[in-house]
């Protein structure tokens, strides 16, 4: 959602469009075209009315101004980033199809409809993002393959400024205005088109009040509404062409006239469709089909990912204790009966505490567990010379005298607490093999590395690994030889 900026007042009180301004979607749903308002993002892109000026550098020499269509304009932004690696640079120019499509998605985050939550590729194994297929904008193999998540193309737009203003960029859109007014800048535009609609976004309420008819605010354009694309996308061009070209755009800051304030292009917003048009933002079979097939293979995919699997059973235990508690409440509310006070925990003295300094003093208390003398077992009776186990050994005590958690550099996506460690019968570790957490006799390789010292049989590892010392592979897991 946009950050609330108001110009010279506290900013109000969050409407309806605020706050579900960002798509929210379970993991796996579509975002379908009424979900992102295609026709909008496709009138903006293919509109050939509003031209504006090329950035050009400043120190070159003076030449005519070059005018671009704003996808032109919008897809050299991305491509001048400085988070834009050469392999995407290359595809987008290569491809106009997926670079079109790249930029509409590009645009939704610019706005902010698209958070970075999201991530549109089925393979997404993090926990921290949910994906979500867009058919529209996958309609071929390269968008479906090379659209990279919402995190990257958010940085990607971070990234994109003019070569003058690397080190000093706009803050505000009265930074803009101002640079745009300045004798110092000759040609081009005051800064990127990227940025622009970021402080655009950001100040969304001034904006409204300023240039918008009564009625109708900044987050109509792409928004979810009755009003024709077409209109919206042209409102939408109309502002950015104003704060890009027109260098009266200070005057607006301190303009007595009463808004709204008049543009080039009129904004014309209104609810009534035109005669004869068609629905807008209808999803193709095609495309409901595709949405229907990534579903499917997504489940696929989290059925793998244990991180999916503690999230969803962690869903659901909620949701059950909160269906048990309503109903706890509605059979006592029946009953005539108060509802059950929550327990307050009590320290010793018998006062109340709260959960948070409970859970500190716990942490406080160490109760050992662990065999007697286990700090100084040097596990060198037990196992075969080169094998790597005596360093994974020492490593594993290191950590733990030090209250560090020896999974610390595991693969497992949650580190688990000092506690929980302490309470282990015995100090294990993950078999990379199977994943299942075990004593380091119970690997597969401990047998192997018994019957070589039983044989006299040299260590494949000895010669990398040296005289007892064990190599820095070695100090992974359990010095696991690799199959």
């Amino acid at each position: 959602m946009p950050p609330r900026k108001s110009v010279g007042g506290d900013a109000p009180r969050r409407n309806e469009k605020e706050t579900n301004w960002a798509i929210k979607k379970p993991d796996a749903e579509p975002l379908l075209r009424a979900d992102i308002q295609h026709d909008v993002l496709s009138e903006i892109f293919n509109d050939r009315t509003f031209l504006f000026t090329a950035p050009v550098d400043q120190s070159a020499a003076p030449a005519e101004p070059i005018y671009l269509n704003f996808d032109q304009l919008y897809l050299e932004a991305i491509l001048s980033s400085l988070k834009t690696t050469q392999n995407l640079r290359s595809k987008l120019i290569d491809n106009p199809a997926f670079a079109i499509s790249f930029c509409k998605i590009a645009l939704l985050i610019n706005v902010g409809r698209v958070n970075t939550t999201m991530a549109f590729y089925p393979n997404m194994k993090t926990a921290l993002r949910t994906y979500h297929p867009v058919p529209s904008l996958q309609a071929d193999e390269p968008s479906r393959k090379d659209m990279q998540d919402a995190p990257r193309i958010k940085g990607i737009l971070k990234g994109c400024y003019l070569d003058w203003e690397v080190t000093d960029q706009a803050q505000t859109l009265k930074d803009v205005a101002t640079r745009l007014a300045s004798p110092e800048l000759t040609r081009g535009p005051p800064t990127t088109v990227v940025t622009l609609i970021f402080h655009l976004f950001n100040e969304a309420s001034w904006v409204t009040e300023k240039y918008f008819p009564p009625g109708y605010d900044l987050l109509d354009l792409f928004y979810p509404s009755a009003i024709p694309s077409k209109s919206r996308a042209r409102a939408f061009l109309s502002v950015v062409h104003h704060m890009l070209e027109n260098r009266s755009f200070i005057n607006d800051f301190a303009s007595s006239t009463p808004p709204p304030l008049p543009l080039k292009v009129p904004i014309a917003l209104t609810q009534q469709p035109e005669p004869g048009a068609a629905k807008e933002n209808v999803d193709t079979q095609e495309e409901l089909d595709y949405a229907k097939d990534m579903k499917l293979l997504r489940v696929g995919i989290v059925k793998t990912v244990p991180a999916y699997a503690r999230r969803e059973e962690e869903l659901k235990g909620r949701e059950t204790r909160r269906v048990e508690k309503e109903a706890e409440r509605h059979a006592a509310a029946e009953g005539g009966a108060e509802p059950a006070k929550k327990r307050r925990r009590m320290d010793r003295k018998g006062k109340k505490v709260s959960n948070a300094r409970m859970m500190q003093e716990s942490k406080d208390t160490v109760v050992e567990i662990l065999p007697e003398g286990w700090q100084a077992d040097e596990w060198d009776r037990t196992e075969p010379k080169y094998s790597g186990l005596p360093s994974t050994w020492q490593r594993i005590k290191r950590d733990m005298l030090n209250n560090r958690d020896p999974d610390y550099d595991s693969d497992e996506d949650d580190a688990w607490d000092y506690d929980v460690l302490l309470r282990r019968q015995l100090v294990t570790v993950v078999n990379p093999a199977t994943g299942v957490r075990a004593p380091p006799q119970e690997l597969k390789e401990y047998a192997e590395w018994l019957r070589r010292r039983d044989a006299g049989e040299p260590d494949e590892d000895a010669a990398s690994v040296g005289t007892g010392v064990a190599g820095e592979e070695d100090r992974s897991e359990a010095g696991g030889d690799d199959d």
